[in-house]
């Protein structure tokens, strides 16, 4: 489907902050399924702009000219910027449909180091690693993750390289890069993908790893850990200006700017929180620190189950007393953003809000209050944020697998064909066994509902399809 970009653009702003985070709370969302084919897709951790990456109009003026090839979908946003050689970069995503609602649910597949980008960087994400020798048109790994209840999606990009390999240290971030083929380039490409690099609106990262013989130390006896993801505005999301009094004014339990708001999300929802993390000034990002993350925190009354997949809220200790029921521990990446990924566990929640400003139930609700820490609450210029869950959990889709065989005179001569339908598993891998053909096939599932085709002989023929350790097995006769 063609559609204008700059309307895309125009429906997208009305709900964006600067960032490009549209989270609009209660309003309809795309549903899981077949990927929308004009997604919106935005960086917004690392913050990235013309002050901190290098050649920015040069570069934004190459991704139009990418565009115009006809080599990418419009709105291509290509940016460069440097990060020191062994870091973590934690790169989220806000994923939107072309009228600007969240995509919800959604594989993402980041292209890591992504073909025709000459990546010579050796990454892990996930379990995935790159060989840092460049494939020309093949990406050297693929990592698929699913947008939160927000639309985002974050990935964790570890550099495996050492020094004294690196490029040198730039005098500034947005000094020009090294040109290509220089023998001292050490950089990594990420491209995320919805439908295809041709209809996303989409975001190419390129990251510079330098040597840093002296990493600046950052003074942060009250560093700032503000929320980036979730995006929340006064149109998702209620600011509690009262309890925010309360807290700093009326009592010295928490550091003056403390932001509070309180957010709905469906019940089982998963949470990407990302916080950006600076020091004393505000501005420096503070690099490789520990940040605890206070869930269902003490004195807060929180009762939702919680779980990063490690750690689940324990709710046989009282949060209406000194009792977190959860502490968990992330660490600031090479940007100053550190990320911790929860899901929602409960099995029934409050009842749904007429609107995501309607006030929170005060009692009987399903709600976990969450707070970031580095020095302490007292010193700390942190964002507190209460998700109330609403609803009862969306049942998973199941993967459905057919299999029929049909025949067709091709040239003179008859030919069999078995039609595998697979269903409900994009982004999977499925492994193909069917009588009579050589063992070890697979098939790459890209859309909700594909067909596999194969040639087969007449006979009885077993299929059997597996996806995710489970098995699909069917019996066919071709005749």
């Amino acid at each position: 489907m063609k559609i204008s970009w700059m309307k895309v653009k125009a429906v997208v702003a009305t709900t964006a902050l600067a960032t490009g985070i549209a989270s609009t709370g209660l309003v309809p969302a795309h549903a899981a399924g077949t990927p929308p084919q004009d997604a919106v897709i935005t960086l917004i951790s690392p913050v990235l702009d013309a002050t901190n990456t290098a050649d920015s109009a040069k570069n934004l003026a190459l991704g139009e000219y990418w565009v115009s090839m006809k080599w990418y979908g419009e709105g291509l946003v290509f940016q460069r910027a440097y990060v020191p050689i062994g870091s973590t970069v934690n790169l989220t995503y806000h994923v939107v449909d072309k009228n600007g609602q969240p995509v919800v649910n959604q594989d993402v597949m980041l292209r890591v180091n992504k073909g025709y980008s000459i990546s010579t960087s050796m990454l892990q994400v996930d379990n995935s690693f790159t060989s840092g020798v460049d494939k020309q048109l093949v990406d050297q790994a693929n990592v698929t993750h699913k947008t939160d209840a927000f639309g985002n999606v974050t990935f964790a990009i570890i550099d495996l390289d050492k020094a004294p390999l690196g490029e040198k240290k730039p005098a500034k971030l947005t000094d020009p890069t090294l040109p290509d083929g220089d023998l001292t380039d050490l950089h990594s490409q990420m491209l995320p993908q919805v439908a295809g690099q041709m209809v996303d609106h989409s975001v190419i990262t390129e990251f510079h790893y330098y040597t840093d013989s002296s990493p600046e130390v950052v003074p942060a006896t009250h560093p700032t850990i503000r929320l980036v993801s979730p995006g929340l505005t006064d149109t998702n999301s209620i600011h509690r200006e009262d309890l925010e009094k309360k807290f700093t004014v009326e009592n010295t339990w928490y550091a003056p700017g403390l932001h509070f708001r309180q957010v709905y999300a469906p019940v089982g929802s998963k949470l990407t929180l990302v916080y950006q993390v600076t020091g004393d000034d505000g501005k420096t990002p503070l690099a490789n620190t520990k940040v605890k993350l206070h869930v269902n925190k003490a004195y807060s009354g929180s009762n939702a189950s919680i779980t990063d997949g490690k750690t689940a809220t324990d709710a046989t200790k009282d949060s209406t007393q000194g009792n977190d029921q959860a502490l968990l521990e992330g660490t600031t990446d090479a940007l100053g953003f550190v990320l911790f990924d929860l899901k929602n566990t409960d099995v029934n929640g409050e009842a749904k809000p007429a609107t995501p400003l309607t006030a929170a139930p005060t009692t009987g609700g399903t709600f976990s209050q969450i707070f970031p820490e580095i020095t302490g609450g007292a010193t700390d210029i942190a964002d507190m944020v209460e998700f109330h869950f609403y609803g009862v959990p969306v049942a998973p889709l199941v993967p459905a697998v057919t299999a029929k065989a049909t025949k067709a005179t091709v040239k003179g001569k008859t030919v069999y064909t078995m039609n595998i339908t697979v269903k409900n598993a994009n982004g999977k891998t499925a492994a193909v066994s069917i009588t009579g053909l050589k063992a070890g096939l697979s098939a790459s599932i890209t859309s909700a509902s594909q067909v596999l085709k194969y040639v087969v002989t007449k006979g009885k023929k077993t299929v059997k399809i597996t996806i995710d350790g489970k098995s699909y097995t069917s019996t066919v006769v071709v005749k």
